[in-house]
């Protein structure tokens, strides 16, 4: 980790800390290049777990220089824990991360196996069937291709359905993670102590270059460029054709030169109130965008799916989705996923097209696209970390080659589904009254339109 500089012959007083950190840093990102080399994986990734641990260790050293350091971190014989120390004593990672340092020193190196997982997605929630065996050439995903059920259901999977085969490490003692993962949230943990340790000194949080933009980063907690890894070892099958699905991402920027051509583009369309007002909340901000979208779709006469990514109401990233059928939707919504936890954001605003038609008890599964009461719309779509969702639409018509948009609606209880991905990385279980919605239209109580 590298404090940030200050004055030429400053030296941070937490620097062996700082270094300890980035040793770790460095250390994972090895282990995630040698996935696929089991020897250079066991160097790196116990390199990492040992690295970590001697964090807290040279931390303790340097308990002197702490204020208070007993109540804000703990007595170094435990006899006094303090507020950090009970935190990590109860995380249960972080006390696997505790044995598994002591085993690597103590009893050689840790029972690590790869495994291919794999697994049929044909939902936004995580439901569908699992296996996973040793990594060595297999027929058994066949296996669950040929359980897939008949009826309604059956017939989703192999239309939307996707087969997911993905490399894994898993530890004998932590079966519950993948082993890289487990680290680098360990790693996310830890940082937040060393942060918090320069803040209970009055000092600016340390910078870690992150690897995949060269950027410098100061937020505490896992690293943007330690989350997502899975995608890069997992390959996705089509069901409905047996090819692999390669889902195109646009990271949209936020720089000032993008505005430019935007505004060129779009004129006073594109303005500096587009975000609501001054310290504007998240209803406000979606109503405004809502209105600049309306404008800019007349304007082209079409507007891409685009998701935009807060953190306490300041815009943090943009990302444009571009699907190509239902089942890269599965996938798009779990990829924006990884982007909330990268950029640590508490709300989205989606602005894109899509179809609507009447839920139809009769077909169940039917998508929107396929239905004969099918309309399009243009939508706007706010979810938070905390708050309900609400939904902003407008019919779109197009009579005798003229383009217009019907009033905006508000819906303010949306079930939205497709965002479970983003709930589960926030924490938040799946409203009861969704599940509720999804059932009733199942068993013949349509009430709503289905997007």
């Amino acid at each position: 980790m590298n404090p940030k500089p200050r004055e030429t012959d400053y030296t941070c007083p937490l620097a062996a800390v700082d270094r300890r950190l980035e040793d770790a840093h460095r250390q994972w990102h090895q282990a995630e290049q040698g996935y696929f080399d089991p020897e250079e994986f066991r160097l790196a990734i116990q390199g990492a777990i040992q690295t970590l641990r001697t964090v807290t260790f040279v931390l303790q050293k340097h308990k002197d220089k702490i204020p208070e350091f007993e109540t804000w971190y703990g007595d170094v014989d435990r006899k006094k824990p303090g507020r950090w120390q009970k935190r990590l004593a109860d995380d249960p990672l972080m006390r696997w991360m505790v044995d598994a340092r002591n085993r690597i020193e103590k009893q050689g190196d840790l029972e690590a196996h790869s495994f291919i997982r794999a697994e049929i997605v044909a939902s936004h929630l995580n439901e569908g069937p699992v296996i996973e065996l040793p990594a060595r050439l297999f027929d058994q995903p066949r296996q669950l291709i040929k359980n897939i059920p008949e009826g309604a259901v059956g017939e989703h999977v192999r239309k939307n359905g996707i087969l997911r085969i993905q490399r894994r490490w898993v530890e004998n003692t932590l079966p519950e993670y993948e082993l890289l993962d487990a680290v680098a949230v360990a790693y996310g943990r830890i940082s937040e102590l060393v942060h918090d340790a320069h803040r209970q000194l009055g000092l600016e949080c340390p910078l870690t270059i992150n690897v995949e933009t060269g950027q410098p980063f100061a937020r505490g907690g896992q690293m943007p460029c330690m989350i997502g890894h899975a995608d890069a070892r997992t390959l996705n099958i089509n069901l409905a054709d047996g090819a692999p699905i390669e889902l195109e991402i646009k990271q949209t920027g936020c720089s000032p030169r993008a505005a430019e051509v935007a505004r060129e583009r779009y004129g006073d369309i594109i303005h500096e109130g587009m975000f609501g007002p001054p310290n504007a909340q998240e209803e406000e901000i979606v109503a405004s965008l809502f209105e600049t979208a309306r404008k800019m779709f007349l304007k082209d006469g079409y507007h891409l799916s685009i998701f935009f990514l807060f953190r306490d109401r300041k815009l943090v990233h943009l990302v444009n989705l571009r699907p190509e059928d239902q089942a890269q939707k599965y996938l798009m919504m779990r990829t924006l996923a990884h982007e909330v936890t990268k950029h640590g954001a508490d709300a989205i605003i989606a602005l894109g097209e899509v179809w609507i038609a009447p839920a139809d008890a009769l077909s169940p599964y039917q998508r929107p696209i396929d239905s004969a009461a099918r309309e399009e719309a243009l939508t706007a779509l706010l979810v938070t970390k905390s708050g309900n969702p609400i939904q902003l639409s407008a019919i779109i018509q197009r009579e005798a080659g003229e383009l217009t948009l019907a009033k905006t609606e508000h819906d303010f209880s949306p079930a939205v589904f497709s965002f479970a991905p983003v709930y589960g990385v926030w924490g938040r279980a799946i409203p009861e009254e969704w599940l509720k919605a999804s059932e009733e239209m199942i068993k013949g109580k349509p009430s709503k339109p289905k997007a």
